[in-house]
């Protein structure tokens, strides 16, 4: 009987064999999973160059999109800047590259005031924003690039090109923080004007030193009809909640606990009559609630509180004194006087002067004694004929130090009543900071104080207290919010 080999050994003969098989069978099979695996290898190669070239165009439309929403301040000119912002991104060859192979380049671009909620909702859905003063968002679409393949999927009935492209939609929004909860209709703004020519007649204002230079005489507004050019009222904020004395407080604070966005802010209802205990603050004034924080830097003046007022017994600034007779401008021989109003009030149906006010009685009163000459403005000397704004004034007397000057009875414009910590001029406290709403052409009543949209935020000088029967404020524009100003924190973001 044969025995039957091992299992073993026959593994080892079976695996022998094939060894020395020369027949060529095998190669088939070999040669099929060779054109596998190399065309594997050219379709990963044709994605990832793929993949890269997508990358490229939306990091490119990304960028793009941050650009030119980062100028979107609703200002007329946001949307050419916007577009000039884009091309000049554009031709960053660091950026993009340069020359015919340039990848890169514009297809679209597209300005919106609102996009969809969701994601899944085509932005041709939300109307185009013809209005640059209402601009919020803008979509940038480049043009798609067109890649050969190294596949050679003609061979198989598919293209032997794929294309891609990109898009991104980018928005602005402007917040402020530490900010004055305060509103102002467009003192600009008369009735007509459309939205962009109320945002336009602030920004030339902004921009004329003469328009600047003219009083205002800002009215509270009492909730009665509509809203009039140059009445203020006071902005809704979670930190405040609806208690009087925190709006107070916060218009008393070097810096308060308040930020707003500019797309949307919402009006406080009523009228309130003891707001004057927070603006005088800023004046060395202390009074009823105020009282306590004279000595809390928190709360501290101006270094220079300079406001025709006088002492109980001449004794100047201190928390006794009083507008001098015929306040503000003081009563010959002028004991005190503090900035002047304007000797005409053209403008703003009588509530806005033509920038001609008394410098030379100003001028003469609080610094006559000490033999200053007035300051150099364009033009010339500063004079009656040649007044400059009251705003110069007051920082020429900060720094050339004319703050000490005495007038006949006694005024300084240094600070006695408060006795806190060293003063300091950052921030400047007689600049109250304001949103400034075209309550005009947006039509707003007593009716509407929510999702208030805001034309810019404004830098405004306060020239004068406020006495106890007074909710007037007299100001000066200085200047619109911009970047780099501390309480501005510009938002911009991706949102497609």
């Amino acid at each position: 009987m044969q025995q039957r080999e091992p299992w073993e050994a026959r593994r080892i003969g079976s695996s022998a064999k094939l060894w020395n098989d020369t027949s060529g069978i095998i190669l088939p099979y070999v040669t099929l999973m060779l054109v596998v695996i190399v065309g594997l290898a050219v379709l990963a190669l044709d994605g990832a160059r793929l993949m890269s070239l997508q990358t490229q165009l939306q990091n490119g439309a990304d960028a793009l999109a941050i650009a030119g929403a980062a100028e979107l301040d609703r200002l007329p000119d946001a949307e050419q800047r916007a577009v000039n912002a884009i091309e000049k991104l554009l031709a960053n060859s660091s950026l993009f590259g340069s020359g015919p192979d340039k990848k890169i380049q514009v297809a679209g671009i597209q300005f919106f005031s609102e996009i969809p909620a969701s994601d899944e909702t085509p932005l041709s859905a939300q109307a185009t924003e013809p209005d640059a003063t209402r601009a919020r968002f803008v979509s940038v679409t480049v043009k798609p690039v067109t890649l050969p393949t190294i596949l050679p999927a003609g061979f198989f009935g598919g293209a032997a090109a794929i294309t891609t492209g990109a898009s991104a939609v980018a928005g602005f929004d402007q917040v402020v923080c530490q900010f004055t909860p305060l509103y102002v209709c467009n003192p600009y703004e008369t009735d007509g004007m459309t939205y962009a020519g109320a945002s336009a007649a602030l920004q030339t204002a902004a921009a004329d030193p003469k328009i600047r230079g003219r009083l205002m005489r800002l009215r509270q507004y009492r909730g009665a009809n509509e809203y009039q050019a140059g009445e203020y009222g006071f902005l809704d904020s979670p930190s405040l909640g609806r208690d009087e004395g925190a709006l107070i407080d916060a218009l008393a604070r070097v810096r308060p606990t308040t930020c707003f966005m500019q797309s949307r802010v919402n009006f406080r209802e009523g009228f309130l009559s003891a707001t004057r205990q927070g603006f005088n603050v800023r004046f060395d004034v202390y009074e009823s609630g105020m009282t306590a924080n004279r000595n809390d830097p928190d709360y501290r003046p101006a270094p220079n509180v300079r406001k025709g007022y006088v002492g109980a017994s001449g004794s100047g600034n201190s928390c006794r004194a009083t507008p001098a007779t015929d306040w503000p401008i003081g009563s010959p021989p002028n004991q005190a006087t503090g900035l002047p109003l304007d000797r005409t009030w053209p403008y703003m149906r009588g509530r806005m002067g033509a920038g001609n006010w008394d410098f030379d009685t100003y001028w003469q009163v609080n610094h006559g004694g000490d033999g200053r000459p007035p300051p150099v403005v364009e033009g010339g000397p500063a004079s009656n004929a040649n007044p400059p704004s009251r705003y110069a004034i007051y920082r020429y007397e900060i720094e050339h130090g004319y703050v000490a000057d005495r007038s006949p009875g006694g005024e300084s414009g240094a600070p006695t009543c408060y006795g806190g910590d060293r003063l300091s001029d950052v921030p400047d406290r007689r600049i109250l900071h304001a949103a400034v709403v075209n309550c005009r052409s947006l039509g707003l009543n007593a009716g509407m104080r929510f999702n208030i949209p805001v034309a810019a935020f404004a830098k405004l000088f306060l020239t004068l207290p406020l006495t106890p029967a007074q909710t007037d404020l007299y100001v000066e524009l200085v200047d619109l919010v911009r970047p780099g100003d501390p309480v501005n924190f510009d938002l911009v973001q991706l949102y497609r």
